[in-house]
């Protein structure tokens, strides 16, 4: 592994409690479960052996989500997750957190209307590609002319598919019903016509594929926009770091939607005002802080 992400490193129980932080503004229910799991050896250390990023709370709590398993802790709790080991290691080990909020484009399109029109948007980690699709929603005010639209994901998921529907239904957290209905909209909009998004991995596909896409942009007369939204998280910083530079490189506007330690340049650049947030940039300069997921914005200058 390229580098120790706090998912791999940090003691379990640290994991869950800071998570339970995480979820208690918008998910009390996950807050609380992450708190007794925290608190509970037994499970902590059965999480503990699970293998690198895979330690990851949301995936752990997703699969509660996907097989219908309680929600509150306890000894029923323990007792269903001993019942359902087999089947919830096996999601924790060949899925992915690929939550796909649409709710994010909300902060996002805004940024893409202020550039020159028409834009080719290019995503990296676009999941089922939801985030490509800001046009198509009917509760977005979108002005936004789209001559293209690309993505690059690790592992590509497919709107139609009941399955990986139910997996990105299961990433959201209990409690946050807006967001579930949302995004049970959006992976029907795209399940009809859903946009490419090719498989490859951040940092060593990238350059190959802003290649190809911004040659594309270029024949449409199009302003190529690069951008990602709770993606970079998930790599170690070297790679972070790589991947920014590919894009500085490449020419084309840059907008990350990302937690505020996450981009380098952009560490301690946007008041922390207590709230879990996103930092919101273009071009490398902050230009609003976030919901994570899209629910309220806060536009600095």
């Amino acid at each position: 592994m390229k580098g120790a992400h706090a998912y791999a490193t940090m003691p379990i129980d640290e994991l869950y409690r800071w998570f339970a932080g995480e979820a208690d503004p918008t998910s009390p229910t996950w807050g609380a479960l992450c708190r007794w799991v925290a608190d509970t050896p037994a499970l902590c250390a059965r999480l503990d052996a699970l293998p690198g990023l895979k330690r990851q709370p949301n995936l752990f709590l997703g699969a509660i989500k996907y097989l219908d398993g309680p929600l509150v802790g306890g000894p029923a709790f323990l007792a269903w997750v001993d019942a359902h080991w087999a089947a919830i290691e096996r999601l924790i080990l060949t899925r992915f957190t690929q939550t796909n909020e649409p709710g994010r484009l909300a902060v996002l399109t805004p940024v893409f209307d202020s550039l020159p029109q028409p834009v080719a948007l290019l995503e990296l980690g676009a999941s089922a590609g939801l985030c490509l699709l800001p046009d198509r929603y009917p509760w977005l005010d979108a002005d936004l002319e789209i001559a293209h639209r690309a993505g690059l994901d690790a592992n590509p998921r497919d709107a139609s598919s009941p399955e990986d529907a139910r997996w990105l239904q299961a990433l959201v957290w209990p409690g946050e019903d807006e967001r579930e209905a949302r995004l049970a909209a959006a992976l029907a909009i795209a399940a009809v016509d859903p946009p490419p998004v090719r498989r490859g991995t951040l940092p060593d596909d990238l350059p190959a594929f802003l290649d190809a896409e911004l040659a594309t942009a270029a024949t449409l007369g199009a302003t190529p926009v690069v951008f990602h939204s709770a993606t970079l998280a998930y790599l170690p910083r070297a790679d972070r770091d790589a991947v920014v530079a590919t894009i500085k490189r490449s020419g084309a506007r840059w907008v990350s939607f990302e937690g505020p330690t996450v981009v380098t340049e952009l560490r301690g650049r946007v008041p922390d005002d207590g709230r879990p947030f996103f930092v919101l940039a273009l071009d490398g300069e902050p230009v609003a802080r976030c919901s994570p997921h899209g629910g309220w914005v806060d536009w600095l200058g």
